[in-house]
């Protein structure tokens, strides 16, 4: 992310972006410096994308100025007006050298977020264009989007009860128990009134593609 180059020294096991004072805005300006230079290369202007995305152009300038967090929900919107993926815009990193063999990068609890699911940091573990993307998310979930993605994903329940469904068809998880979908599936996450779960997803990086 944006922290400087000793975050993505990797193969010496250093702790990436967010476990310092400013993580959040550190993170969360990295996000909307990436959002920011794939839009204007894009050509389009802010008020453009944002009518995509059905978000307003006020809170999008903020999000470009790391001011403000957006939810997955929003953050899925983005990416599509801009002809990209989630996991695209949180984990690319154009400043990110090549990446060394047996290079790693360690996550802490304490680590930063840039999204925010309904109070709950979304936690993105994964950077530098990564194969996969590890997601540790907690929140309530309603059906008030279908998403469809070319990636292939992953998704176990840590704590509580969500129903996945997946076209016609309703999947009900509860702690300990997993789905994995293939991409190109319309699927929506539920959760019971006044419920919350805590889910750990992993999505292809690439769309398969690496």
């Amino acid at each position: 992310m944006s922290d400087d180059a000793s975050s993505r020294r990797g193969a010496r096991g250093d702790d990436p972006a967010g476990s310092g004072e400013d993580g959040p805005a550190s993170a969360a300006r990295a996000l909307g410096t990436r959002i920011r230079a794939l839009r204007q290369s894009r050509g389009m202007t802010l008020t453009q994308v944002a009518a995509q995305a059905e978000l307003s152009h006020s809170f999008l300038s903020q999000v470009e100025r790391g001011l403000e967090r957006m939810s997955m929900t929003s953050l899925f919107r983005v990416a599509q007006a801009l002809g990209t993926t989630q996991q695209a815009l949180l984990t690319d990193d154009a400043d990110a050298a090549p990446r060394a063999p047996g290079a790693f990068h360690v996550f802490r609890a304490s680590g930063a977020t840039p999204l925010d699911a309904g109070g709950s940091g979304v936690r993105v573990m994964a950077r530098d264009h990564p194969r996969f993307v590890p997601m540790v998310m907690a929140g309530a979930y309603s059906e008030d989007l279908w998403w469809v993605h070319d990636e292939e994903e992953f998704v176990y329940v840590l704590e509580g009860r969500l129903v996945v469904v997946l076209d016609d068809q309703e999947v009900p998880l509860e702690a300990g128990d997993a789905v994995y979908y293939q991409g190109g599936i319309r699927h929506r996450w539920r959760t019971a009134p006044g419920e919350t779960a805590r889910v750990l997803t992993v999505k292809e990086g690439r769309a398969g593609s690496h």
